[in-house]
Order: C-alpha cells, then sequence, then structure tokens
C-alpha cells in the first residue's frame, strides 16, 4: 500500500508519541517533510536545524509506518556512525518488542534477528521485514536478503564535523554514498537523506542544489537577526531561541548557531568576508581623529519583511583606516527612521552622509529637505553612483578588509548582530539581510577620493564651539529637542 502524511501523523499520535520525551504538538514542518518522503520521488533530500525531532519524525516514525503498514519489507538505515545507526535502530525495534499495541493491532509474531545492527521481524500471517544498520564509509555491496535488495533508503545525519574538516573528506564521503550506499538499494527504491548542513561543499548541501533530488532547507527562523518565520514556535519561542543564540555568542561560536540552527555552515574559504578581517579598535585608537561620514541605506516600506532602513556610522583616519563606530537598522515608517536619522546627525556630527544615487534616494530626498528646514538643521548628503551588482558594490569595502585598513568598535551592542549579517554575505547567493552591508560598503566608496589629515583636527576651542552649535540647533524655541522631543 501507499502511505501518505496523515498515515505517519496518525500513527506516530495513536502508538509512538506516548514514548516521547516531552511530547508537543506536531509542527507544519514535519507534515512538509512526511508529505516529500511519502512522494514517488525517487530521492527526497531535508536539512533541518538541530534539536527540531528531524530523527524522531523522519527516521522513527517514518521507518515504523514503512515496514508497519507494508510498504517496504527491507529497510537500510545509514548514520555517520554504526554507533549512531544502531542507536536508531535500537529504538525502533524496542517500539516493535514491547509495544503492546503496536504488537496487538500490527500482528507482530517476534524476532528471527534480533541484533543492535539487524532486526528481522515475523507477523502472525508470515509476513516478515529487516531492518539494517550501517554507518558511513563501511561496506554494504551486494546487500540481499531472500533475493531482494533494500527498497528503502533513509539517511540520517551521514555528516559529523570530523566527515566534513577537509575536503579530501567530503569527497571520500561522497564517492561512497554515490557508487556504494546509493547502488545497494533495489531498481525503482527510494532514499530519503536528513541532516544539518555542515559544510557549503558538504554531500547534503550538493544534494539540495541537485535538480534531480526533491530536496528543502529549513532554519529555526528567519536569520541570525531576524527572529520572525520561527520554525517550531510551539517548542522554541523567541525568547528560547535568543537565549541558545547568546550561548554560541559567549563561547565567541555565532557562525556555530548559524550552521546548527540555521543550517547555514559558513566556507571561509570562499567567503566575501572573513572573521578574522573584523579588527577590534582598541581602547587606546578610539580619540584618535577621524573624518565622520554615515552610509545610508534606505528602505522604502516598513511593510517590506524583506528589507530594513539601515544606518552606518564611520570615521576614516589619517593613516587611512576606517574605523566602523556605529551600527543602526530597523524596518522603521517614515516619521521613525527620519527621528534616528537626525539622532545620528545630532550624536556624531558627521562631515558627509553618503546615499545611492536612483529612484529611492530621488523619492525621499524632498521629505528629507523639507525636514531640515523646519528642523534648522542642514545635512551633507553626497550622492555615490548607483551599481546594482552588489558584490561589485561592495568590492572597495572588501579590498579594505583583505588589507586590515578596516576596524570596529566591538563593544557597540549591535556589533556581533552587524558582524553575523556582514558575514552572511555571499558573492554567489542572496542573503536574506543585507542592509548592513549595503550601507558599510557606500562608506567604503565615498571615502575613496576624500583625504584626511591631522591638520584638518579641530583645535579644542574649536570642537566646544561646535558641541555647543549642535546642542543648541537640537532645541527648540521652547527648549524642546527636536529629536527626543524632551
Amino acid at each position: 500500500m501507499k502511505i501518505t502524511a496523515d498515515d505517519i501523523e496518525a500513527l506516530a499520535g495513536m502508538y509512538l508519541s506516548p514514548h516521547y520525551d516531552n511530547p508537543a504538538p506536531t509542527p507544519e514542518f514535519h507534515r512538509e517533510c512526511w508529505a516529500m518522503y511519502c512522494s514517488d520521488a525517487p530521492a527526497v533530500a531535508i536539512a533541518a536545524p538541530r534539536s527540531h525531532a528531524k530523527s524522531t519524525a523522519l527516521t522513527h516514525d517514518f521507518v515504523l509506518s514503512n515496514v508497519l503498514y507494508r510498504v517496504e519489507r527491507y529497510v537500510l538505515l545509514l548514520s555517520s556512525s554504526e554507533e549512531m545507526a544502531m542507536g536508531h535502530l535500537v529504538d525502533i525495534a524496542e517500539e516493535l518488542r514491547e509495544n503492546d499495541d503496536i504488537i496487538r493491532d500490527f500482528h507482530i509474531k517476534g524476532f528471527t534477528q534480533d541484533s543492535k545492527s539487524d532486526i528481522i521481524v515475523e507477523c502472525m500471517d508470515g509476513h516478515d521485514f529487516r531492518i539494517l544498520a550501517r554507518g558511513a564509509e563501511q561496506k554494504i555491496r551486494g546487500l540481499k536478503w531472500k533475493g531482494m535488495r533494500p527498497g528503502l533508503l533513509v539517511v540520517d545525519d551521514l555528516e559529523d564535523d570530523e566527515l566534513v574538516e577537509n575536503k579530501d573528506r567530503r569527497k571520500k564521503l561522497e564517492r561512497w554514498f554515490l557508487r556504494a550506499a546509493r547502488p545497494a538499494l533495489r531498481l525503482g527504491g527510494r532514499v530519503r537523506f536528513h541532516g544539518t548542513v555542515l559544510h557549503k561543499d558538504s554531500l547534503l548541501a550538493k544534494l539540495l542544489k541537485d535538480s534531480r533530488w526533491i530536496s528543502r532547507r529549513y532554519a529555526a527562523h528567519a536569520s541570525f537577526n531576524d527572529f520572525s518565520n520561527i520554525l517550531w514556535p510551539e517548542q522554541f519561542t523567541e525568547e528560547v531561541l535568543r537565549d541558545i543564540r547568546q550561548g554560541f555568542i559567549n563561547r565567541l561560536d555565532s557562525a556555530g548557531y548559524s550552521q546548527e540552527y540555521l543550517n547555514d555552515p559558513r566556507d571561509d574559504e570562499n567567503s566575501y568576508l572573513r572573521i578574522e578581517q573584523f579588527r577590534a579598535i582598541k581602547p587606546d585608537q578610539m580619540d584618535e581623529f577621524r573624518v565622520l561620514a554615515v552610509g545610508c541605506d534606505f528602505a522604502v516600506s516598513k511593510l517590506d519583511a524583506a528589507n530594513r532602513t539601515a544606518f552606518v556610522v564611520a570615521g576614516k583616519t589619517a593613516d587611512n583606516f576606517l574605523d566602523y563606530l556605529d551600527y543602526r537598522a530597523g524596518r522603521w515608517d517614515a516619521g521613525e527612521w527620519i527621528d534616528e536619522l537626525f539622532a545620528i546627525h545630532g550624536r556624531w556630527n558627521p562631515e558627509y552622509w553618503f546615499v545611492e544615487d536612483g529612484v529611492i534616494w530621488k523619492s525621499l530626498w524632498p521629505t528629507i529637505r523639507e525636514e531640515m528646514r523646519r528642523r534648522d538643521t542642514y545635512i551633507n548628503f553626497v550622492q555615490v553612483p548607483s551599481v546594482k551588482d552588489k558584490p561589485v558594490r561592495g568590492r572597495s569595502f572588501q579590498n579594505r578588509m583583505k588589507a586590515g585598513a578596516c576596524r570596529f568598535n566591538t563593544e557597540h551592542s549591535m556589533y556581533i548582530e552587524y558582524r553575523e549579517e556582514m558575514l552572511d554575505f555571499s558573492e554567489t547567493a542572496e542573503a536574506r539581510l543585507d542592509d548592513f552591508f549595503d550601507a558599510t560598503s557606500i562608506i567604503s566608496r565615498g571615502f575613496e577620493d576624500i583625504a584626511v589629515h591631522e591638520e584638518d583636527e579641530m583645535t579644542e576651542e574649536e570642537q566646544e564651539f561646535e558641541w555647543e552649535s549642535a546642542r543648541l540647533r537640537a532645541k527648540d524655541n521652547n527648549g524642546r529637542s527636536n529629536v527626543t522631543g524632551y
């Protein structure tokens, strides 16, 4: 017979869930995965986050449904090690051995083969089935039972950190899977592969891109900085996910969170930016003279979930370092981002505001011009030519980063989120969020033709005059701040 996602959910709910640790309502993405696994597609690959019960749903529940409903008689179960594969098989065997409801309703007679890596189960009417557990790169050629080859290959976390640690290990595992594991199936057999993407060049990452495979990549939420679209909100609230992420950050392993919970590992060898390029501004460098500027990336609408307005403040030193000092981004409406713009100007008093010339800027300029007149605060906006290709747009910044000519305020409350978004940018794949990248890149482009000299630094008297002027400009006739309102 053929089974559906509803059949699996019913079996799990009636017979299996009483044995789960901390059972929770079935998430919608489990139903989607079951539907893909129950399809006629010969090959399906799914990437799911850690701790999201993919082994329970896609190995335990799916394999039991296939053998109990007599869809398959011979199943091969693969994991990164034989020990891990045997762990999955032991859990399955326990249900068949000790679950009285399953034994009664599916007429289980007993085991004719019962080991940690191989079970054969006989039913009352003489029907039997076999499940075999093996580890990565074990010999599995020529697997036959009663003249049959396996009809279903279920692959659960085939890759671990060691198996993807270098190019040779990744290639060896790929060859074994394609030349030995998959051909072990009978003609017309199905392969179902699930795990977490541990490397951008891993086997699972390649299968997700293979047009011959039905595939889906899931993340616990939208991106490192965006906690919308939570995959399993009943089990992982935003508060829980933020706490897990903070644990990775505290261990200086924010990339580990991206890998384990967002299925977004970083391939440092081919990344547009690399984590070691993010050099901190040292405490004794904070007071250096800089010509300050703000890079802007405007979002047209607050309703656009894919874009935010971003402002990044940076200063160029006499030694030609670009020091990035302040990072702000939000899905603000027109009034909110205008207030943020003038708040930044009041705080930093930059000489330049770099904006990208184009349709968006031309539509915003009349509003900003009127607001400057109303507040009696005038800002030097400099239009930088528009470049549609984002990797080309960021090339000046990328080259500066490679040369070690950029430094960052790592004490800023938004720094980790800022850095993670920057590291997410790829030359070959569109990042989920790239507003900080655009705002950062435009500063580097804007400063290309601006030289900074020590003699440009203001005297103490000039600084005091400028600060006092800025303070007075920020007040209206009633002594109320035009920026904060109080």
